[in-house]
C-alpha cells in the first residue's frame, strides 16, 4: 500500500488552477496539483494516464479493463531534492542518456529535472493528446550551453504513444544521446522474460565501456538480471512476458539506435535509492529505446531536429 503523499505547494495549486482554466477538456484532460508540481490526468475510451509536467514524465498508464502497466515506487509522492531522479513511470532522458554527460552532471540529462510548458491538449472520439515543450534560455544551461527546444507528445488510446522531438535552436551544431526509460510494473522481476532480441549482439554495460564491441549474441528470450544489457541493434519492437500478472506488454520504437534493458541492483534494508526502497527492486523491469552510447550520438546542426517514438500496448497472456 502506498503511503500518503505530501501536500502540494501553494504555487503548484495556483498553476494547476490556471491550467484547468485554459487547457482542460471536460472528462478528458484535467490538471491536478501534486508534490511534483502540476499533473495532467488524461482519459480516453482506451484508458487513463497521468503525466507530470516536471520532466514531461508519464507516471501512470492504465488501459480500460486492465491493471496499471507502469511501476510506481512504494515511497509517498514527494518533491524531489535538486538533482534527484524520480524513478517510475516513463522518464524522458535528454541531452544525454545514463552518465554520458559532462563530469559531475546529473544522470540521464537535463530534461527530466525541468518543468515543461503545456502547449495544447486535444481529444477525438478515440484518443486524448497532450503536447508539452521545453525551451532553453538563449545561452543554454551550464552543463549544456546550447539553445534547444524539446517537444513531448503523449497520446492516449488503446495504445499509449509518446514522442520526443529535439531541435537545435542555436547557431552551432551539438551532439546528443537520448532515450525513453519506461519502468514496467511486474509481478516479480525474477520471473519475467523479454522477447524480441534473439540473435542480437549485446554488451553488459559497465563503467568504461564504449559500446563499439558487443560481447556476445543473445539466444532466445532474455530474463533480466541486475544491471544494464545493451542490445546493439535498433529492433523495432520487443515484448515483456509476465506469467505472474498473466500479461504481455508490447513496446514499439522508432528513432533509436539500441535497446537498454535495466534491472535495479538490490537496495540494502533500511536504505533507499532516491525514491526507491528495498522492496521495490523486484517490482519493475525497464526496456528502454535509446540513442546511446556516445558512438551513436546524433549530431544536430542549426535548425535540425530528431524525433524518437515509443508505443506501448498491453494484452492478457493467452
Amino acid at each position: 500500500m502506498h503511503e500518503q503523499a505530501t501536500a502540494p505547494a501553494p504555487d503548484t495549486v495556483r498553476q494547476s488552477t490556471e491550467l484547468s482554466r485554459h487547457a482542460a477538456i471536460p472528462d478528458r484532460v484535467a490538471f491536478l496539483p501534486s508534490p511534483l508540481g502540476p499533473l495532467a490526468r488524461l482519459s480516453a475510451p482506451g484508458g487513463t494516464a497521468t503525466v507530470a509536467l516536471l520532466g514531461a514524465q508519464t507516471l501512470s498508464w492504465r488501459p480500460s479493463g486492465g491493471e496499471e502497466v507502469l511501476f510506481r515506487p512504494s515511497a509517498p509522492l514527494s518533491a524531489p531534492a535538486t538533482g534527484e531522479e524520480i524513478h517510475g513511470g516513463i522518464p524522458v532522458c535528454w541531452p544525454w542518456f545514463g552518465r554520458m554527460g559532462p563530469p559531475d552532471s546529473l544522470p540521464h540529462g537535463l530534461a527530466r529535472y525541468l518543468p515543461f510548458a503545456v502547449d495544447s491538449a486535444s481529444a477525438t472520439a478515440e484518443r486524448t493528446e497532450l503536447r508539452l515543450s521545453l525551451a532553453s534560455p538563449p545561452e543554454g544551461f551550464p552543463a549544456f550551453p546550447h539553445p534547444f527546444r524539446l517537444e513531448v507528445r503523449v497520446s492516449l488510446g488503446a495504445v499509449l504513444k509518446l514522442s520526443l522531438r529535439a531541435a537545435n535552436a542555436g547557431r552551432e551544431a551539438f551532439a546528443v544521446t537520448a532515450g525513453f526509460h519506461p519502468y514496467l510494473r511486474v509481478s516479480d522481476a525474477d520471473s519475467v522474460l523479454l522477447d524480441g532480441f534473439d540473435g542480437a549482439p549485446y554488451l553488459d554495460w559497465h563503467p568504461g565501456a564504449d559500446g563499439r564491441e558487443p560481447q556476445a549474441v543473445q539466444s532466445g528470450p532474455y530474463r533480466p538480471e541486475p544491471g544494464s544489457r545493451v542490445f546493439a541493434v535498433p529492433r523495432a519492437s520487443c515484448r515483456l512476458l509476465d506469467p505472474g500478472l498473466r500479461r504481455v506488454v508490447y513496446l514499439e520504437a522508432r528513432g533509436h539506435s539500441r535497446w537498454c534493458v535495466w534491472r535495479s541492483s538490490p537496495i540494502p534494508e533500511g536504505t533507499s535509492r532516491g525514491n526507491l526502497r528495498p522492496g521495490d527492486v523486484r517490482a519493475f523491469a525497464c526496456a528502454e529505446p535509446v540513442v546511446f552510447p556516445r558512438c551513436d550520438a546524433i549530431l544536430l546542426r542549426p535548425g535540425e531536429s530528431h524525433t524518437m517514438h515509443l508505443a506501448l500496448r498491453a494484452e492478457a497472456m493467452p
